[in-house]
């Protein structure tokens, strides 16, 4: 089994800077919040993976051997997304997508990314088939997913301006309650 050191100074870690700058290094043709996406989206789907499948998994997103500080990061970050889905959670669950200092339109291209992402790791694990999907059981995921069909697929740039800040903020949060919803709905499906 792999172990992970806590990642030092927490006071001044900032997940999405230290993931980029993994990525950068690695030379890998993927955006932090695709690859966030990609890990709640694969969460979603499988519960009780091991840290062994999710490196093995890490290193097919990134296209080579993820090197130990980013599995770090990714671990750090699957533990804190497995915590704040909880059902006995506050609904602290964040997209990992650039802070408010980045532009609007490169904050909206990554919520964007970040829905292709989950969409592409909760798919790729073959658990939902499509048909199950289509069942009266799983029809709000089954929507939920579409939404976040939707918005992945949006590709307009977004100008800079206080109605479209208002409009990405509530597209976030209709992103995370979509996100919320899936991880509880198939967690019950998966405990009947």
């Amino acid at each position: 089994s792999l172990s992970y050191a806590p990642v030092a100074d927490m006071t001044s870690f900032n997940p999405y800077q230290s993931i980029e700058t993994e990525l950068i290094s690695l030379g890998a043709d993927l955006f932090v919040s695709e690859l966030h996406g990609l890990l709640i989206g694969y969460l979603c789907a499988v519960r009780n993976s091991t840290s062994i499948q999710r490196a093995a998994l890490y290193d097919e997103w990134v296209g080579q051997s993820a090197p130990q500080a980013l599995l770090k990061l990714l671990e750090l970050q699957y533990a804190q997304a497995l915590e704040s889905l909880d059902e006995y959670s506050d609904f602290e669950f964040r997209l990992l997508i650039p802070d408010a200092d980045e532009t609007i339109a490169e904050r909206a291209a990554s919520v964007g990314l970040w829905c292709g992402g989950f969409l592409s790791g909760f798919g790729e694990t073959g658990r939902f088939s499509t048909k199950s999907l289509f069942g009266e059981t799983l029809s709000n995921v089954r929507e939920a997913l579409e939404d976040l069909g939707k918005i992945a697929g949006l590709k307009e740039t977004v100008p800079e301006g206080e109605d479209n800040e208002a409009d990405l903020f509530e597209i976030e949060e209709f992103v995370r309650v979509a996100v919320l919803l899936i991880f509880a709905e198939t967690g019950s499906i998966s405990r009947h």
